[in-house]
């Protein structure tokens, strides 16, 4: 998807890029542009079991997380969701499927990707992440002692 202003008003609605100036938001948009993927209803995106490759970032839609052999949906990401960076940090396998329950658009991230992005925008991206896992973590934290008191 070549740059456009579409694309820098996606950016402009999403949590990620509230510590982004204005400039910097401008150059992310110009700079993801080759890296934006669009997927079809239905489509998988993730397959469990998959060597790590990539994070994703939703700048639009939807993507439902399944688990092999459950009939259950484990959760549903929206817009502004990051998703695939387990297996993007550890290198190991995918652990579920990542299914686009609607049309969506994602900035596929990998070590090409970051290796590409002008160092203040990966910084702001990479601290973004992190922001996300030690809100994760404490909401498993959170979790555990709820289970433990039971």
């Amino acid at each position: 998807m070549p740059y456009n202003k579409e694309l820098l008003n996606l950016v402009n609605k999403l949590e990620m890029f509230q510590y982004f100036s204005d400039d910097e938001k401008q150059a992310f948009a110009e700079e993801i542009s080759n890296a934006v993927v669009h997927y079809d209803v239905g489509e998988i995106i993730i397959h469990e079991g998959a060597d790590h490759g990539a994070l994703y970032f939703l700048l639009q839609g939807s993507v439902l997380i399944t688990k092999s052999g459950y009939d259950y949906i484990v959760a549903q990401l929206s817009t502004g969701s990051i998703f695939g960076e387990m297996s993007f940090f550890t290198k190991k396998p995918r652990f579920s499927n990542v299914i686009a329950s609607d049309d969506v658009l994602a900035v596929k991230m990998d070590d090409d990707f970051f290796a590409n992005v002008k160092p203040a925008i990966r910084d702001k991206i990479k601290n973004y992440l992190i922001e996300i896992l030690i809100k994760r973590l404490d909401q498993m934290n959170a979790a555990l002692v709820k289970i433990s008191r039971q």
